[in-house]
């Protein structure tokens, strides 16, 4: 989990400008290298490799065989996956019982395999038919989830910590600093000026829409705190929206404070190796921030009071 640092990188071209629901604060850009949030380069890699064909076709784990009694039938051995993810022919050949047959590998999108024709009884044997390919399917949901409720590895408690870390402690600035005077006015601020804040959360989530488990899908989710207004209280007990204020009664030991919150969004990302997929922008929680300052008020002149 690391803070989001705004930089700008050049020669990419923009994707997509912004999302909906959160406005222009969050946009990407789309390389060969990753995403791009709000001028910030997040990586999104690809998956690790299959470790074994997708459940929605059917595979064999052993080389076929010839049975001594049994109809002639075609069967498909599924190839390996590539630790480059390069999949299908890549132009080298492999021989058995002297036949020729294309070396085939497979991808997080691609299972590529061998079909053999096997003949039974006394002379049978296995023959290579073709080489063939099927699709996968990856994703970090199971099939038939709707999009809305797709959250790979969403978990707002965590969320809320990762992002409340990025989130600076706050401290009141008064001006004049104190004691004040009745009717003076008062100028107060928050150091440092509240800002949107970032966390970004890396996952490792199975490949539950092929339902190969050992096959995992990388996840980001883009946490984003937004502060709202804050409110001012003053030692007399009156609140405001902005740090202004004019004592107007004489007080000592008063305390001025300042409450705000943090509303925290998440948008999540994942890539099946090729593409990246956009995960739906859910909202976490709150992260309040209380602090105050001693304040005390004096009349100088009790006549005018």
């Amino acid at each position: 989990m690391v803070v989001v640092v705004l930089t700008v990188l050049a020669g990419e071209r923009w994707v997509d400008a912004d999302f909906p629901t959160s406005g222009p604060t969050v946009g990407c850009q789309a390389s060969t290298t990753g995403l791009n949030f709000d001028g910030t380069c997040v990586g999104i890699q690809g998956p690790s490799a299959p470790t074994h064909p997708s459940l929605n076709h059917a595979w064999s784990t052993a080389f076929p065989t010839v049975a001594q009694a049994c109809a002639p039938y075609l069967t498909t051995e599924w190839a390996v996956p590539s630790v480059d993810m390069m999949g299908g022919p890549n132009g080298g050949l492999w021989t058995l019982g002297g036949q020729r047959i294309p070396l085939v590998s497979s991808t997080p999108l691609t299972d590529w395999g061998w079909v053999y024709t096997v003949s039974c009884g006394v002379g049978g044997g296995v023959r290579f038919t073709r080489v063939t390919s099927a699709s996968r399917t990856p994703s970090p949901c199971s099939p038939g989830t709707a999009p809305t409720a797709c959250l790979p590895g969403l978990n707002p408690r965590s969320f809320l910590a990762a992002v409340a870390g990025q989130v600076p402690a706050e401290s009141i600035a008064a001006t004049p600093p104190g004691p004040g005077v009745v009717g003076i006015p008062v100028e107060a601020t928050l150091a440092p000026v509240p800002v949107t804040a970032y966390a970004e959360i890396d996952l490792s989530e199975p490949d539950l829409g092929d339902g190969d488990l050992g096959e995992l899908l990388h996840v980001v989710w883009l946490v984003e705190a937004v502060p709202e207004a804050a409110t001012w209280t003053w030692p007399d007990g009156t609140t405001s929206s902005s740090g202004s204020w004019i004592p107007q009664t004489y007080d000592v030991g008063g305390a001025m404070r300042v409450s705000l919150a943090y509303q925290v969004t998440a948008s999540g990302f994942w890539s099946d190796g090729v593409a990246v997929h956009r995960l739906p922008t859910v909202t976490v929680g709150t992260i309040p921030i209380l602090t105050q300052l001693g304040y005390s008020v004096e009349q100088v002149q009790p006549g005018l009071g």
